[in-house]
């Protein structure tokens, strides 16, 4: 699922990771549920994505996001370099909210990145 509003709910997550991902084909491929996911929703196996491109009249960042906002049990925040989303993160960094594990404002302006992450489970009341 996609996360909005980072900075104000990212007291909520755990377990964060940051994928650096360089092309489609990167993305494609880096996971077997998104393979899956791409499969039903595009009707064509991840292998047929580059010579059948044309017939998905979304964009590769479109793309991305309907998959990742399908993946019910891991929830994430996509950004590319200087984007909004950025923006935030390093603000994030800079005001040390967050440390990222890397210095996030030396990002490659070619990839997209994704901040994968769980949500904390609620502790609640037991009943015996």
């Amino acid at each position: 699922m996609l996360v909005n509003n980072f900075s104000e709910s990212c007291a909520q997550y755990e377990n964060f990771q940051i994928w650096d991902i360089e092309n489609m084909n990167d993305f494609l491929n880096g996971n077997k549920v998104l393979e899956e996911i791409f499969k039903i929703d595009y009707k064509m196996p991840v292998t047929e994505f580059v010579e059948r491109r044309a017939e998905i009249e979304q964009s590769d960042m479109e793309i991305m996001k309907n998959l990742l906002d399908q993946v019910g049990d891991k929830h994430f925040y996509i950004f590319t370099h200087y984007d909004p989303n950025h923006q935030v993160l390093i603000h994030m960094q800079d005001t040390k909210v967050m440390n990222f594990g890397i210095d996030i404002k030396e990002v490659s302006p070619e990839h997209v990145y994704v901040v994968i992450m769980d949500k904390i489970a609620k502790q609640g009341f037991t009943t015996a």
